[in-house]
C-alpha cells in the first residue's frame, strides 16, 4: 500500500452470483467475498482482512446475485483508483462506487436491505399473491420461514411490493434484516398459495394451521438490489451504464434459464 493516510472506506459492489458458492468466504470454495479480498490484497489496497478491519453488509446465498452490496475496510490506497484496480482482477464482480466513512462504520448495521425476487409467471392469481404478501409485513416470528440458526427469529418486513416484469412477477422485499433463506421460503409459499397448491389458511407467520413443509424458491432469481447504510455513494455515468448492462445481462440469462426449463418440462410431459 502507499504511504498515504489510512482511512476507512465503504465500497459498493455488484456481482453475478451464478458461478460462486455464495458471498461469504469458505475454505476450498470460490466465493464472491473471497474473490474481493484476494483482489484487494493483490493490488495492494489491503494487507489482510483482519488487519484492515474488513466488514461486509449482506452474505447472499449460493447462486444469488447483487446490484448493491457493501463492504468496508481501512486502506491508504488512492480512492479514485480502487474500483478500476480491483475490477481488473475480478470476473463477474464489479466495484463501482467508493466513499470515505467514519472509523466505527459497520455495514452490517444497515438501515434497510432491498431484495427483489423475479418469480416466473406460471398461472399465479395476482390478487391472492398480493393478499398473501400482506400477511408477512410487520413484526413477526419467522422461525418457520428460515433455516434454523441461533439468531433471533423476530423480524420486521417494511414492505413487499409486486410488479410486472415481462416473463416475471417482481417481488420487492424491504427490511432492516432477513433470516437465512427467509425470502426464498416466503416466495415459495406465496407462489404455491397463489396457484392453488396450498391451503391459504396455512400461509403466514401468524397462521394457526402450520405447514408440514416449506420449500425453497431457486436462488438464481433473487437479487440484492441495494443496502442503505446511511452512506452517500457517488455514481458516475460510466458506472451507471455498466451496472445497467450487467443487470440486463443477468435478466437475459435468467430468462433463458426459464425458457430452457420450460422446454425441458414440455419434453418430459411428452415422454421425450
Amino acid at each position: 500500500m502507499s504511504g498515504e493516510e489510512e482511512i476507512r472506506v465503504a465500497l459498493k459492489v455488484a456481482y453475478d452470483g451464478t458461478n460462486y458458492f455464495g458471498f461469504q468466504r469458505q475454505p476450498g470454495r470460490v466465493t464472491v467475498e473471497g474473490a474481493l479480498v484476494t483482489a484487494l490484497d493483490k493490488v495492494g489496497a489491503i494487507s489482510s482482512p483482519r488487519e484492515c478491519g474488513y466488514r461486509s453488509s449482506s452474505r447472499t446465498d449460493r447462486g444469488v446475485s447483487a446490484l448493491g452490496n457493501v463492504i468496508s475496510f481501512r486502506t491508504s490506497f488512492p480512492l479514485r483508483s480502487i474500483c478500476s484496480a480491483i475490477n481488473s482482477e475480478l470476473e463477474d464482480i464489479w466495484a463501482y462506487s467508493i466513499a470515505r466513512v467514519p472509523d466505527d462504520f459497520n455495514p452490517r448495521a444497515a438501515r434497510q436491505r432491498w431484495y427483489r425476487y423475479y418469480l416466473p409467471k406460471d398461472g399465479q392469481d395476482l390478487t391472492v399473491m398480493k393478499a398473501l404478501a400482506e400477511r408477512f409485513i410487520g413484526i413477526h416470528d419467522f422461525s418457520s420461514y428460515a433455516t434454523k440458526a441461533d439468531r433471533n427469529p423476530m423480524r420486521k418486513i417494511d414492505s413487499i411490493d409486486i410488479s410486472d416484469e415481462g416473463l416475471f412477477h417482481a417481488l420487492d422485499f424491504r427490511a432492516e434484516s432477513f433470516l437465512w433463506n427467509m425470502i426464498r421460503r416466503i416466495v415459495w409459499v406465496m407462489n404455491e398459495g397463489s396457484t392453488g397448491r396450498l391451503d391459504l389458511a396455512s400461509i403466514g407467520p401468524e397462521a394457526k394451521k402450520k405447514l408440514i413443509r416449506i420449500g425453497l424458491s431457486p436462488p438464481e432469481y433473487l437479487l440484492l438490489m441495494d443496502v442503505d447504510c446511511g452512506v452517500e455513494f457517488e455514481l458516475d455515468e460510466r458506472a451507471r451504464i455498466r451496472i445497467k448492462r450487467m443487470a440486463e445481462r443477468m435478466m437475459k440469462s435468467h430468462s433463458m434459464n426459464l425458457i430452457f426449463s420450460e422446454h425441458v418440462r414440455d419434453l418430459s410431459l411428452r415422454g421425450l
